[in-house]
């Protein structure tokens, strides 16, 4: 067991002082205990992230940072295309925490149908203006049951870092277990926390503390293992599975530790996206490949997870 209690002040939104207890659970991933509720979180981010005086986006992106971001989607895409049938005409997509909107506009010119579910419209409006009438905004779990009501499918169930943050992970899987195609696919990408890596770091004195933790956004801290073991206990069944930038690579290096040193962080995230943008150019099937390997090794700040939906015997 591991216990956080430097996290005060941000429960502070919530009109309530929670000491987080971090456990590792029955899947194999870290969670918290005590937990805030989930009309205590919907307040702490409308407060948080979803107001355009304290939103959390950039103001603007370089080319380079915009070719990333669509370099990112490009290639969770080929896996899709070589593991699911979503490569010869148009489909269907949910993206749950759509944010900005780049999910849906790339796919949206790919002349997909496409649905975005966000508690608020502020990052689609600012950056894909032209997704908003694809974007449903409000409480994202009651909007996730309308649609499970109207017996809505879709072809691809895309969940980008919104896992670590529910309260019940597993019920989110298992909802969307509910709205995907017969032959669908759900892409989950979560941080990769407690990893090899961290540790690694910590027992060498590159870092002193469990910089990943972040309360009270991040409820769930996954590994790979874990995260399968949720997912298979959720009625999907794994098709493969990748890393993303090994980025804490830099923590070894005293230059270009960006824990100890938070000036370096932006140094080192320019980094990544030039050494990520060069390697998608050399290869994006290579890249995928490598990705793979470094989530074998349990390394990389991403896991990305492709599912399929699983079926009973007899069905």
């Amino acid at each position: 067991m591991v216990e956080f209690t430097g996290e005060v002040a941000a429960f502070r939104t919530l009109n309530k002082i929670i000491l987080a207890t971090i456990e590792l659970n029955k899947y194999g991933f870290y969670e918290v205990l005590n937990k805030p509720s989930a009309a205590e979180l919907e307040t702490y981010y409308s407060q948080k992230y979803y107001q355009n005086t304290q939103g959390t986006y950039e103001k603007t992106y370089a080319d380079h940072e915009l070719q990333y971001i669509y370099n990112k989607i490009a290639q969770k895409q080929l896996v899709l295309e070589k593991n699911f049938q979503v490569s010869t005409t148009p489909h269907s997509l949910l993206d749950v925490g759509s944010g900005e909107g780049w999910v849906l506009n790339f796919y949206k010119q790919r002349d997909w149908q496409v649905t975005g579910l966000d508690f608020s419209r502020y990052g689609c409006e600012t950056f894909n203006p032209n997704c908003l009438e694809n974007l449903l905004t409000g409480n994202i779990y009651e909007n996730i049951q309308k649609l499970i009501s109207q017996k809505v499918k879709f072809t691809v169930i895309w969940l980008d870092n919104v896992l670590e943050h529910v309260v019940n992970p597993r019920q989110l899987l298992q909802s969307c277990r509910e709205l995907v195609a017969e032959d669908g696919a759900l892409v989950v990408e979560v941080p990769n926390d407690f990893s090899v890596l961290q540790q690694y770091l910590k027992e060498t004195g590159a870092i002193d503390s469990d910089f990943w933790v972040a309360l009270p956004d991040h409820l769930s801290y996954f590994n790979k293992t874990g995260l399968l073991n949720l997912a298979t206990a959720s009625n999907w069944d794994e098709v493969f599975t990748m890393a993303d930038f090994p980025i804490d690579f830099a923590l070894v290096n005293p230059d270009t530790n960006y824990v100890k040193e938070r000036s370096k962080g932006k140094e080192c995230n320019q980094t990544r996206i030039k050494i990520d943008n060069l390697m998608h150019a050399v290869s994006v099937e290579k890249t995928v490949e490598y990705y793979r390997a470094l989530a074998d090794l349990g390394m990389g700040r991403q896991i990305i997870s492709f599912f399929k939906p699983h079926h009973h015997a007899g069905n």
